[in-house]
């Protein structure tokens, strides 16, 4: 059974990502190697301040460089790390992150400390509906709350894995919605 990590893991490729997916349940970001813009950057610093984020790159020089890097700009950022015999293609004597097994990747994330969650999401579709963000007349609510949360627009199914990956806290979206509510916001 996959664990389910709290914090946005950040791998340098899209085979990266297909590893991870198999070993566990986490919101992943691609740095496209050393082909990191400060546009991705910018976005990586915003979301480790409110859910922290684990590097998690080759274990060869481009993925330490990487690190080094976001180590650069996030200084609380934890790392993720693989033994170059955990992370080697067989065939071809290539090192990555998309080689190592499951079990190699579990251990990785559990020795940088990964927050393992409990497996359920804090929203659900219901949510949504009880709150009117989903179903008819529920467009401009949304946006509104959306606008208010500076997550970018989204449908409500868009707006439900925000909510879940972003861990907004529920407070602050009835809190909102409340204000909404009487014509406050």
């Amino acid at each position: 059974m996959k664990i389910d990590i709290a914090e946005l893991i950040i791998v340098e490729g899209k085979d990266d990502v297909s590893a991870l997916k198999r070993a566990v349940n986490a919101d992943i970001i691609i740095t496209n190697g050393l082909g990191l813009t400060k546009e991705r950057l910018k976005e990586i610093e915003t979301i480790a301040k409110d859910r922290g984020v684990i590097v998690f790159t080759d274990p060869d020089y481009p993925g330490s460089k990487i690190r080094n890097i976001l180590k650069g700009r996030i200084p609380n950022c934890k790392h993720a790390y693989l033994n170059k015999s955990e992370a080697i293609n067989p065939k071809t004597g290539k090192y990555g992150v998309e080689y190592a097994k499951p079990e190699a990747i579990v251990r990785a994330l559990k020795n940088a400390k990964a927050t393992v969650q409990d497996g359920s999401e804090n929203y659900t579709l219901t949510d949504l509906v009880c709150w009117r963000l989903a179903g008819a007349d529920s467009q401009k609510r949304r946006e509104a709350l959306c606008n208010h949360l500076r997550i970018g627009q989204a449908n409500a199914k868009g707006l439900l894995n925000k909510l879940n990956a972003y861990q907004i806290p529920r407070a602050e979206i009835e809190c909102f919605l409340a204000e909404y509510e009487r014509g406050e916001r």
